[in-house]
Order: C-alpha cells, then sequence, then structure tokens
C-alpha cells in the first residue's frame, strides 16, 4: 500500500485522461439546469449556496443511461456529483463550528482540524487530509475520487501540518466514541454462512447488537445521539457524538470498551464467563437488561440463533455446553434426542430449561441456588451478546469508515440504520449506486431515489436533534441567548 500526503500527484498524465474521458461523458449524459437546483441534503438550496455547495440536478440521457451495475468509477462520480450528502457530513462533523459564522464561541478552524483519509483506486491510501469547509470538502472528493473515506480525530493542528508541528504537540483533541462490529467474529457460531458471506439469518447478531449496545449507551452512560451505520457488506459501525463521548481520554474509552465486552469469540466456549455472581445475590443489572434482549434474539425469534443457525444439532456447541452438567443430565438430553432424532434446536433447549427448573427444585443451599442464576443465561449472552472489535474503540485517533461512502466490494451504500426499525433492516436490499443511477434514469429527480428515507433519517432523527443540543451546549458556554 502506498501512503501519500495530501498534495500527491493527481496530476499524472493517466488521472487527467482519465478525468477527462469521464467528463466528457457526464456533459453527454447530463442536462444541467441552475433554475431547479435539486434537494438532496434536507435544507433548502439557498442553505447549501451559503455553504459554498451549489447543487444541479441531474436530466440523464435514457439511450445514455449506464448499463446496470453496482460499481464502477463512472457509477461513484455520479453518485459524489449527484447524491452523496456533503452539506449534511460537513454540519455534522463541524458541530455548529462553521467557518464562516461570526458568533461567539465558534472554533473556525474546527472542521479544518479533522483528520481525513483517502483511499483511491489501486489501494492508494492518502492520509492526513483536511479540508477548510465544506466547499473544499466536495471539491476534493470530486477531484480525487476515493473508493473510500475514513474519519479521523480533530488535532490540535491540521493534519497536513503534523509534520511541521512538534511531535508532543500534535496530538488529538476530539473525536466521537466509535464501535466496530463485523460478521466475522461470528464464524465460529454462525453455520448459515462464513466469511465475506451474509444472509438474514446471521444479520440477527448484528440485530442483537444494535439493540444491546443502544440500551447500554444510553441507559448505562446517559448518551443521546448514537448513530448506527451499515458498513456496506457484513457488519455495523456506531458513532457516540455527544460532546461527552467526543471528549473521553483513550483510558476512558477503554474502560467503556471494557465494560461493554461480556463473551470472547472461540469454538470452544458455550458460556461468558463474565457471566457470574461474584458473591452478589443478583447479576449486575447491565448483563440482566442484556440479557433480556439476547434472550429474544436467542430463544423466539423467528430468524433467531437457535432456530436459523440451528446450534444444538450442528457443530460442537451442544456437546460444549453439557460439559458442566451432571452424567445423568447428559444422559437424559442424549435419549432425548435419540428417542426425538427430528427434534429441533429450540426442543433440545426445552430439555436444557427443565434440567434448569429441576436442579432449582432440588436446590438446598445458599450456593446451590447462586449457581443456579447466572446457568443458561451465560450460554445465551455468549451465542448473542455483542463481538465488539475493542481496539477501534480505545484510541481517539483510530480511523473509522465514513457514513454514505460505498463498498467497493458489493457497490452498496453505507447507510445510517434507523434503530426503531432495526428488525425490519433488510442489508440485501440496502441500495448500490447502480440502484441510484437508475433511479436518476427513471426520475430525473435527485429527491426521489432509494438514498431518499436514509438521508432523511439522517437529517431528521440524528442530525438535528444534535444540533439543537450543540446550540445549547454553545449557549452556556458563552452566554449568548440570541446564537
Amino acid at each position: 500500500r502506498l501512503l501519500c500526503a495530501q498534495s500527491d500527484a493527481l496530476t499524472s498524465p493517466f488521472f487527467t485522461a482519465r478525468m477527462a474521458a469521464t467528463d466528457l461523458l457526464e456533459v453527454q449524459k447530463r442536462k444541467l439546469e441552475d433554475n431547479d437546483a435539486a434537494e438532496v441534503d434536507g435544507g433548502d438550496t439557498a442553505s447549501k449556496r451559503a455553504a459554498g455547495m451549489t447543487l444541479v440536478p441531474m436530466l440523464v440521457d435514457s439511450s445514455l443511461a449506464i448499463k446496470n451495475e453496482d460499481f464502477s468509477m463512472d457509477l461513484l462520480r455520479i453518485y459524489y456529483d449527484r447524491l452523496f450528502p456533503f452539506l449534511q457530513m460537513f454540519r455534522w462533523l463541524s458541530y455548529r463550528n462553521d467557518p464562516k459564522s461570526s458568533s461567539p464561541g465558534v472554533a473556525k478552524d474546527f472542521f479544518l482540524r479533522r483528520e481525513f483519509t483517502f483511499v483511491l483506486e489501486g489501494d492508494i491510501f492518502c492520509r492526513y487530509l483536511c479540508f477548510r469547509d465544506g466547499e473544499e470538502f466536495r471539491s476534493q472528493m470530486l477531484s480525487r475520487m476515493p473508493i473510500r473515506m475514513e474519519i479521523g480525530a480533530v488535532f490540535t493542528h491540521p493534519p497536513k501540518n503534523h509534520t511541521t508541528v512538534i511531535k508532543d504537540a500534535y496530538k488529538p483533541v476530539e473525536r466521537e466514541l466509535v464501535f466496530d462490529i463485523d460478521m466475522d467474529d461470528y464464524d465460529d457460531i454462525r453455520t448459515c454462512c462464513h466469511g465475506s458471506k451474509l444472509c438474514l439469518k446471521c444479520w440477527t447478531f448484528m440485530k442483537a447488537a444494535i439493540k444491546i449496545l443502544r440500551r447500554t449507551l444510553t441507559e448505562d452512560f446517559g448518551f443521546k445521539h448514537t448513530l448506527f451505520v451499515y458498513s456496506g457488506r457484513r457488519g455495523v459501525h456506531c458513532w457516540v457524538c455527544d460532546k461527552a463521548a467526543r471528549k473521553l481520554s483513550n483510558d476512558q474509552r477503554t474502560a467503556v470498551a471494557e465494560y461493554l465486552t461480556l463473551v470472547t469469540p472461540g469454538a470452544s466456549k458455550a458460556r461468558s464467563e463474565a457471566v457470574k455472581m461474584n458473591g452478589c445475590e443478583e447479576l449486575h443489572p447491565s448483563i440482566t437488561e442484556a440479557y433480556k434482549i439476547c434472550e429474544y434474539y436467542f430463544r423466539d425469534d423467528p430468524q433467531g440463533i437457535l432456530a436459523a443457525q440451528d446450534i444444538l444439532r450442528k457443530g460442537p456447541h451442544l456437546a460444549n455446553i453439557l460439559d458442566v452438567y451432571a452424567s445423568a443430565e447428559k444422559d437424559a438430553v442424549s435419549k432425548y434426542m435419540k428417542d426425538n432424532p427430528e427434534a429441533t434446536s429450540q426442543q433440545i433447549w426445552v430439555q436444557l430449561e427443565k434440567i434448569v427448573a429441576e436442579r432449582a427444585r432440588s436446590a438446598t443451599t445458599f450456593k446451590q441456588k447462586q449457581d443456579l442464576k447466572p446457568m443458561l443465561k451465560d450460554t445465551i449472552i455468549q451465542y448473542t451478546y455483542p463481538r465488539l472489535d475493542i481496539n477501534v474503540s480505545k484510541q481517539m485517533n483510530h480511523l473509522l469508515k465514513s457514513p454514505f461512502v460505498v463498498h467497493p466490494k458489493t457497490g452498496r451504500v453505507c447507510v445510517p440504520i434507523d434503530f426503531n426499525n432495526v428488525d425490519n433492516f433488510n442489508p440485501l436490499e440496502v441500495p448500490t449506486i447502480g440502484r441510484l443511477v437508475e433511479d436518476l434514469n427513471r426520475t430525473g429527480d435527485v429527491r426521489q431515489t432509494s438514498l431518499k428515507e436514509y438521508t432523511h433519517y439522517f437529517e431528521v432523527h440524528f442530525l438535528q436533534p444534535l444540533e439543537r443540543e450543540t446550540d445549547r451546549e454553545m449557549q452556556r458556554s458563552t452566554g449568548d441567548l440570541s446564537f
């Protein structure tokens, strides 16, 4: 991989010729009408022009429509030019620190001190990029055409100047608290798919992870502004954007990440080692609340772990679960399966519940009763609880893929996930840029594409509440009630 700085030579004959040819193709495809500027970002046209981002509608001649495909550089150029929500992204990542604002309390260089990384075609990494404002952000995206963009921290100095600043003086000062959940970490327990493959059955793991993570972040830590984003292939990213979260130190981020870590992946593991009484009469409240969510997706959901993954009939899972059971209990399960060879994992699980219930009836000592409280709960949590890549969360300067970019291997847009509609989110129906261009060909209106519901959710349910909270914080810090 080649690491390049912001000034890398994109003016080579290869790039110049490619861009010229692409621009010619775009001229043939578009009829530009300035008086009918299309709305993409949820604000009005005047607000876009005020931010220096004039958007022009796209009318595509059907005779020149691009063939149906999921990803190409031509499709990506159209997507960046017509559909990528630059204004919304700028508003989010600047947190009301508009460089053109005259309001007190505004850090005009805030956005300039944010690090971005572009990954260009050919796996060329361009780090330490930064932009003065939304206009330059959009201009550089269209000029460089990254196949992936990653967002980093806000530093003490503009990242492009990192080599001219004393090492100890250049450091991150603010960054969203982020979490990364990848389906690869479930390969030891999912039986429907493996590796990069994904289906609705194994997406159940992500649904459970989103609900548990959201509950813990909001109820245990009090965070309000969380954004879950589909990674474009087989995972989910979480951005916590409250000011308190953005200001956390590395040690504090590590503490939060470890608090959220209850399971260790492994094919031989059948129960969470974190689910213990530790001398207490009851389980920790956070574990109890997480268990309630896990139990549904493990046992009751039609696409849940037992029903869809059939784990008690496949692989070593049942044997691992029974490892701590008495010989007579193991024999009882074996006899049931022998007498009922067609029994499902759900039916086998009922037999395990009966064994635990029988133990509870015969328990006489305090220790026996305490030992029973985490039984089966530790197994349900091991198979359902989120498996976080905590290294992503520990460091303030860790990069994470941006929302609304495109996954080059699937062509799917990294769209926000509506938390209130998590159970109905289907990653296989997330639009590709090929589909979005087809929408443009059909309607000629950038406001009427398959991306609309996702930009609307981002604007109304995430960005606007975040901006209102940011305004209140700025008012309190400056004492200016007219802000």
